[in-house]
């Protein structure tokens, strides 16, 4: 082996080489940290095939990576439905966190998260959620432009892809029958809107007024959706002064549309049988304290 010379000019164009080696191992490292985020799970990331989003499960009660692929693949399912549904001018967080959470309680999506409940029953509503997340909801995520349109469509996209279904208009049907009938000038109006999409949630009367609203919604929304198309709706969809924008674009005013939808679903639409009323879980315990709602929130004003 040959000899190396450490004197002199040598030394020094060793030690040259040796600072340089270090300096690019030390920006290469910085590099790829910012590239690969320390403590990410390569298993739990999945991005859009279109690259534009990028979801990270946090899986908090541990369910087997199994299950962890299959709502990957729901995750993709559903961002494709929603792209080719509507379009708005909001555009959706690069990056969504998927929360996988212990329990019941009520799932939710905002710009950058989806906290989704109800796991190991396999009841979740990523598809609804996610809509919120792609389309948008209010002024980033306010409550100014309401909940209708937002909760509507997002229960009708549910729906149609995802696990849970709603049976929006064969409640409606139990509604108008049980004359607990909301109108949708009430729900549509900003003033009201809280009292019936986010009431304080104290009680079952509260759960139950804001499920009842929820359903309204959705009932609504499917209705102007399949009688009209998805395009009409697109210039509905997430808008202020929902009234006078019916008007434009479906050429009549609320209250005539309102009785159209009723009369639609009073023609159309059975009773709900047991087994319906067996799927939808909270039915008996939500329909237990209906009476007992104050009547002004199904008052025609």
């Amino acid at each position: 082996m040959e000899n190396i010379d450490f004197s002199g000019g040598n030394m020094f164009k060793f030690r040259s080489f040796f600072f340089i080696f270090i300096f690019i191992f030390l920006l290469t490292a910085c590099t790829q940290d910012s590239v690969v985020p320390k403590g990410e799970n390569d298993e739990n990331i999945v991005a859009t095939p279109d690259g534009k989003i990028t979801f990270e499960i946090i899986n908090k009660i541990k369910v087997p990576q199994e299950k962890v692929e299959s709502i990957k693949e729901e995750l993709l399912k559903a961002y494709e439905e929603i792209q080719n549904s509507i379009h708005t001018a909001y555009v959706p967080s690069e990056r969504i966190n998927v929360f996988l959470n212990e329990g019941n309680e009520v799932s939710w999506g905002l710009r950058s998260e989806l906290q989704l409940y109800d796991i190991k029953e396999d009841q979740y509503p990523l598809v609804h959620e996610l809509t919120h997340s792609v389309v948008g909801y209010g002024n980033n995520f306010d409550k100014s432009r309401g909940y209708f349109t937002q909760e509507g469509f997002a229960t009708y996209m549910e729906d149609k892809y995802g696990k849970n279904e709603s049976y929006s208009h064969k409640l409606l049907k139990y509604y108008i029958d049980s004359n607990k009938f909301i109108p949708i000038s009430k729900l549509i109006d900003l003033n009201q809107a809280d009292s019936y999409f986010r009431p304080a949630l104290k009680n079952q009367k509260d759960y139950t007024l804001q499920w009842m609203s929820y359903n309204h919604s959705a009932s609504f929304i499917t209705y102007l959706i399949d009688t009209y198309g998805l395009e009409k709706f697109e210039q509905l969809y997430n808008e202020e002064d929902l009234a006078k924008k019916i008007e434009e674009i479906y050429g009549k005013n609320i209250s005539e549309i309102e009785n159209d939808w009723v009369v639609f679903i009073k023609n159309s639409q059975t009773e709900l049988t047991y087994d319906d009323k067996r799927k939808i879980g909270s039915f008996y315990t939500a329909t237990s304290v209906i009476d007992q709602i104050d009547p002004k929130f199904f008052t025609k004003e």
